[in-house]
């Protein structure tokens, strides 16, 4: 029951196909932040081994000291590697400061120091009678890693 008019009707064209080029603004950017992804994760990662490899070295000035000296000699040994390091570092006014000049220095180079940890590398060292129990040493070692991470040394 169709009209002849409704017969005579024709019937829409199709729109052209669509083209995958020039592609929507977002796929654009997502391929130029995968292309920065690619170029920048390299480069992460070499800076990261670079800064764990220094910090690694770092911390070898503690690990290089011998357990079995006597206090005043690791006391020394300690301030002795300290100051070696940080004149590597450029930092040559630390190496002149000695008592409580030197562990102010050392306290002002990072927040919440304990200043009666490290006060045995200003005082102690200079005593003839050090005394110093294993457990004093670890407190001693652990704050000065915590001094190195912080200053990156």
């Amino acid at each position: 029951m169709t009209s002849p008019l409704e017969g005579s009707l024709l019937l829409p064209a199709l729109p052209p196909p669509i083209s995958w080029w020039p592609p929507a603004p977002g796929w654009i950017a997502l391929a130029l932040l995968l292309l920065l992804l690619v170029i920048l994760s390299p480069l992460a990662i070499l800076l990261n081994r670079r800064r764990q490899r220094r910090r690694l070295k770092a911390q070898r000035i503690l690990w290089e000291i011998a357990d079995d000296l006597s206090d005043h000699d690791w006391l020394a040994a300690l301030n002795t590697q300290l100051k070696r390091h940080l004149k590597s570092r450029g930092e040559v006014a630390a190496t002149r400061l000695y008592g409580n000049a030197w562990v102010s220095y050392l306290c002002q180079h990072y927040p919440k120091p304990r200043a009666d940890v490290l006060a045995p590398l200003g005082g102690t060292l200079y005593q003839a009678d050090a005394h110093l129990s294993v457990a004093d040493r670890r407190i001693l070692q652990r704050e000065l890693l915590r001094w190195i991470r912080h200053n990156h040394v």
